[in-house]
């Protein structure tokens, strides 16, 4: 079985010629000459990845890089070749020969970090997530239990004002970023700081750490006026430590017979595509046990890949320990969403759609129907498109995300789960009308003419569908 971290897939057939870099390109691609005119594409054959994988000198990772997209990438087709000496590191040329006109999500990463981050939601930061909201100022989304910006007061709503004393508006992007995201634990920086409700600002100094995230931070059930009973669920990643935290929500949900769920997945990028399989099957119960979630396409030079029932998923009963898991059977399921709802937490909402009523409330998902496989090669993590994902009925390509249901602008002053707070209360008001609420329609005109990004930018691995053995 497979564990699917929905962003991009890897696997190797690349070739590695002599000197810095490769003299051709893969028939139907184009390269550019020294003087920036196109050349006839030269068929190039590259060697099997697995016979230039671990030497581990510039050239020879180089050469594995070349080789490695050749054999698994979903466009391999379309690189353009580039000479591999005017780039510093493998991961530089890596990201060289990515098709951006198409990939935005292919990425590289330290294996110790992504392999640290997926089993046990380890990060180093100060356990902030950071929002660009729709009226530009830059706020925290929610804070991780016991983090550094929770235990000084910076959680849901604060707005970051100033970064070492200068606007953050008017700081550099290589300097904001790497204030946000530090790169190493004992790292400092100063913020002023305007907490939610608030009118005058102060200051905090963060230091970073390693902050183990909770990907289940909230789960309860509501009693409506209506007579209903609404279990809501906050749910952040797709990694290990989330599978037993959600058997155990769901459980509770079943226990107290609810008659609607409402999963927050705003926030949600995405991580192993196993994880969604059961949550979908959590959701969908015993109707869509052993049905297709998942299959996986992918380049037509593995074929074999795409033909092979393995990589065909079905909705898991049971986790990856064997034991079986709770299913709520419903009908229809309410999932908040937003710019920030990517990959396998777009797999849950295609994969369940032939089978159960999907209603979604917010903004536009991220639009990444693609996947990866992790390959590590001399202690890199490389993340290259190898697949696109599509559900039962062959339905994929959300590019451009999926539309929400209802609209309605994310609302950073309430807590989750509050009654009150925009989001939930857009989805109560469908649950008991049965039809999205005049104010939220109206909001969707609004919106469709309009993405925004809701991070300044997070880890390319926040944003991820990955297939990984279960």
């Amino acid at each position: 079985m497979k564990k699917l971290l929905l962003s991009a897939l890897v696997t190797l057939t690349v070739a590695a010629c002599g000197g810095g870099g490769y003299p051709g390109t893969p028939i139907g691609a184009t390269s550019v000459s020294g003087g920036g005119k196109p050349v006839t594409p030269v068929a190039i054959s590259y060697p099997a990845p697995e016979t230039l994988a671990n030497d581990c000198t510039p050239q020879g990772e180089k050469s594995w890089v070349r080789s490695h997209l050749d054999d698994v990438y979903l466009w391999y087709h379309d690189i353009v070749n580039v000479n591999a000496a005017n780039y510093a590191t493998p991961m530089d040329y890596f990201d060289a020969l990515l098709v951006r006109s198409r990939d935005r999500f292919s990425f590289t990463e330290s294996q110790a970090v992504i392999d640290a981050y997926f089993q046990t939601g380890e990060v180093v930061g100060y356990g902030a997530n950071f929002v660009r909201a729709s009226d530009g100022r830059l706020r925290v989304s929610y804070s991780e239990p016991g983090s550094p910006a929770q235990l000084q007061g910076v959680d849901r709503g604060t707005q970051i004002v100033a970064i070492n004393g200068t606007p953050e508006a008017q700081l550099a992007r290589a300097s904001f970023l790497a204030a946000l995201y530090p790169a190493s634990s004992g790292e400092t920086n100063t913020f002023d700081v305007l907490d939610a409700g608030a009118s005058v600002s102060r200051q905090v100094t963060l230091k970073a750490t390693s902050v183990v995230g909770t990907p289940v931070q909230k789960n309860q059930v509501l009693n409506l006026p209506n007579g209903k009973k609404v279990g809501y669920l906050l749910f952040t990643d797709h990694i290990d430590s989330a599978e037993a935290p959600l058997a155990s929500a769901m459980a509770q949900f079943a226990q107290a017979n609810i008659d609607d769920l409402v999963l927050d997945i705003r926030y949600n990028g995405g991580g192993y595509l196993y994880i969604a399989s059961e949550v979908g099957y959590m959701i969908g119960g015993a109707p869509v046990a052993g049905q297709t979630f998942e299959k996986l396409n992918f380049n037509d030079k593995h074929p074999e890949k795409t033909n092979d029932p393995a990589n065909t998923m079905p909705f898991y009963d049971g986790d990856s320990n064997g034991k079986s898991l709770p299913g709520l059977g419903l009908k229809r399921v309410f999932l908040l969403t937003g710019p920030g709802t990517c990959s396998a937490s777009e797999s849950i909402i295609n994969s369940l759609k032939p089978f159960v009523e999907v209603i979604t409330i917010g903004g536009a998902t991220c639009g990444k129907p693609y996947g990866f496989i992790q390959k590590n090669n001399c202690a890199t993590a490389y993340f290259a498109i190898e697949f696109e994902g599509v559900n039962s009925r062959g339905q994929g390509g959300y590019v451009n995300g999926f539309a929400p249901s209802c609209a309605a602008d994310d609302d950073l002053e309430h807590g989750f789960g509050n009654p009150n707070e925009r989001l939930f209360k857009t989805a109560l008001a469908y649950q008991n009308a049965g039809a999205c609420p005049a104010s939220a329609v109206t909001q969707a005109l609004k919106l469709s003419a309009t993405r925004t990004e809701p991070l300044p930018q997070r880890p390319a691995w926040r944003e991820s569908r990955i297939l990984t053995p279960r």
